[in-house]
């Protein structure tokens, strides 16, 4: 009897989890979940209330000098610019565009039942204008939503209208606000529902 193992000495005892290891998870977890906030979240956040950070900044850049690389271009990374002097050759600056986003309107003869939610980014044809439009925000969407508002479901979806819509705000934005404010007009978002 002496040689028989009791059943306490053969089974293993229960796993206690480490606490060194459960902070440690905890702690990554924290990190990596911070990070990506930090990184993704914030500059959308950021974008939303019009701030601007540096990874928005370089966002932006990225898209308005379009990408090389996917044309099959290996270009340099430019060198960074001295924006106060005047580029050379008298070269004029990259147009600023003034984007009004996410306006909604119920199209004519819909009775409420439809709406066009459409964003609209406006090339500024010089620095008054750019001024004027951050200035009279309003005014501008009220030109937008009047003009548009006046169109039908069956306009708004007709594909080959919106040059004639982009004319057409062209016209009025430059009639309010004076010749040539607006360079050309885009709308990055054009949704019927």
């Amino acid at each position: 009897m002496a040689n028989e193992p009791t059943p306490a000495a053969d089974a293993p005892a229960p796993a206690k989890p480490k606490l060194p290891v459960l902070i440690g998870m905890v702690a990554v977890g924290l990190l990596v979940g911070g990070a990506s906030g930090a990184v993704f979240i914030g500059p959308m956040v950021a974008k939303k209330m019009g701030k601007t950070t540096p990874i928005v900044a370089a966002a932006a850049a990225d898209e308005e000098h379009g990408d090389a690389a996917a044309d099959g271009e290996h270009a340099e990374e430019p060198a960074e610019e001295d924006h106060s002097k005047p580029a050379e050759g008298g070269a004029a600056e990259a147009a600023a565009v003034h984007l009004l986003e996410n306006l909604v309107l119920n199209p004519a003869a819909s009775g409420g039942a439809r709406y066009l939610l459409l964003s609209v980014a406006i090339e500024v044809g010089n620095a008054k204008a750019a001024e004027d439009f951050k200035t009279r925000d309003a005014e501008l969407r009220d030109i937008i939503l009047t003009a548009l508002g006046t169109k039908t479901v069956e306009d708004l979806t007709e594909i080959t209208h919106r040059e004639t819509f982009k004319t057409e705000l062209q016209t009025a934005i430059n009639a309010r606000f004076g010749k040539k404010a607006v360079k050309s007009l885009y709308f990055p978002q054009f949704v019927v529902q």
